[in-house]
């Protein structure tokens, strides 16, 4: 009993680890998504990557070795990009290359596997995408993701802001009329009108929202939203990383590593291997490094421990998050899709580094701590750089929410509780009256009891 609590111990503290491993990428990623909400119009979206050319491909792809983000902040980032306009197939090479396609990662890798490893990723990563786009533009029909994206809008977007009165309606309640690409939501007949004389007196270009104090205050908001939608998949994901690093043996391992025999069948099987362990195990793009590097060591065929590294957008918690956003059929084909790519692109990878003498022996690669700046390790340092960025955008957010105009306070005419204007996630009229909901089941409760 007491072994048992030690090693469940032990697992609670690689938990940890792996959470300061992979903390600066999170914050990151969250934030990127934060910003790319209150400053890139739907417009711009439309105009880099709003089909699936292979030049939106490319921008795609660059957006995301730009982003340098982590599973978790670039699926919510991809969802961002697609819901404004955005085809599925750049959505998904961006969420591929944010985060596989990365430096940050590449340095990671270098320390804890060696510079052969590192080197393989960043080859190995424009394959990965090139797989996963032709799987998709086959096997997920197009009709069938702009249905979705209509309902990401209605779902996420349920309140909107008439641009000219800046008064806060329900989707359901405004009057609309198409500009740039874009649906323009209005309280009344009148507002609609003075947007029509001159729409660029109401609406703002990228540039002149990121110099605005309103423009951050959005972003610092929309970066709060996502992080409420999956802390839970996010605490989930590091207690089981590491209750199974703590608990499972090195020779269960060594053991299941053999039953894919030798020569070509050894590197299939650990192909299809990797990304099956690490979806099991897995909790971030860097934190799965450490990992990789046990298994390395534990026996593991290069190309496995590649597509282990790989399989960072395919574990429990991120195809429950696909499936929430795209849906069961389209997340469930998408997982799918990153499985066999992952696998595939492993298996490619190996053969291309045994043709030039670059895979490395078995155990000849052992995990090591790497550089230091100063005695501190490149890791603390990016985290303490990123947990400031986090505290300036939690007090923009707390200054900017003081200051706004919607600062009024207003009650739930159902449950009582009270709450400022531009905290209220559901609002609706009746009669001449706007009323205003903490939750979409309290509005729900007032739309059956006032007799809709």
């Amino acid at each position: 009993m007491m072994a048992m609590l030690e090693s469940a111990l032990h697992g609670l503290w690689l938990s940890l680890t792996f959470f300061w491993q992979a903390l600066w990428a999170l914050l990151l990623g969250f934030m990127l998504s934060g910003i790319i909400q209150a400053f890139v119009s739907k417009d711009s979206m439309v105009t880099f990557m709003g089909d699936a050319s292979p030049k939106s491909v490319l921008w795609a792809t660059g957006f995301g070795v730009a982003s340098t983000s982590c599973s978790f902040g670039d699926i919510a980032a991809t969802k961002t990009l697609f819901k404004k306009g955005a085809h599925l197939i750049p959505s998904i090479a961006f969420m591929v290359a944010s985060t596989n396609f990365v430096v940050g990662l590449s340095f990671v890798i270098w320390a804890l596997l060696g510079w052969e490893f590192a080197v393989a990723q960043a080859v190995g990563a424009p394959i990965l995408i090139v797989f996963t786009i032709t799987l998709t533009h086959f096997l997920i029909p197009s009709d069938e993701t702009q249905r979705v994206r209509e309902e990401l809008v209605k779902k996420e977007q349920p309140v909107v802001t008439d641009p000219v009165c800046k008064m806060r309606i329900n989707r359901e309640n405004g009057i609309t009329t198409e500009h740039k690409h874009e649906t323009m939501y209005f309280c009344s007949e009148e507002c609609r009108e003075l947007f029509h004389q001159d729409p660029d007196d109401f609406t703002s270009s990228w540039k002149e929202k990121i110099t605005s104090w309103n423009g951050w205050v959005e972003a610092a908001n929309q970066t709060r939203k996502d992080l409420l939608m999956l802390w839970k998949e996010l605490l989930f994901g590091f207690l089981l990383a590491g209750l199974v690093a703590a608990l499972v043996p090195d020779r269960f391992w060594t053991a299941l590593f053999e039953g894919g025999g030798e020569g070509m069948g050894a590197v299939v099987y650990n192909s299809l291997l990797g990304p099956i362990i690490c979806s099991l195990t897995f909790v971030g793009s860097v934190g799965n490094v450490p990992l990789a590097a046990v298994l390395w060591e534990s026996g593991f065929v290069f190309a496995g421990v590649i597509a282990f590294i790989y399989a960072d957008l395919i574990v429990p918690q991120l195809i429950r998050i696909y499936r929430k956003i795209f849906g069961k059929m389209i997340g469930t084909r998408l997982s799918i899709i990153l499985y066999v790519s992952m696998a595939t692109a492993g298996f490619v990878v190996f053969y291309l580094f045994d043709a030039i003498g670059l895979v490395p022996a078995i155990h000849e690669t052992v995990a090591r701590e790497g550089t230091t700046v100063f005695g501190v390790s490149p890791q603390t340092i990016l985290n303490m750089v990123f947990l400031g960025v986090a505290a300036v955008f939690g007090l923009v957010l707390y200054k900017g929410k003081r200051k706004s105009p919607e600062d009024r306070i207003v009650e739930d005419p159902v449950t009582g509780t009270e709450m400022p204007v531009g905290e209220a996630e559901f609002c609706t009229i009746r009669g001449e009256t706007l009323y205003y909901f903490e939750s979409e089941e309290s509005r729900e409760k007032f739309l059956k009891r006032s007799g809709k």
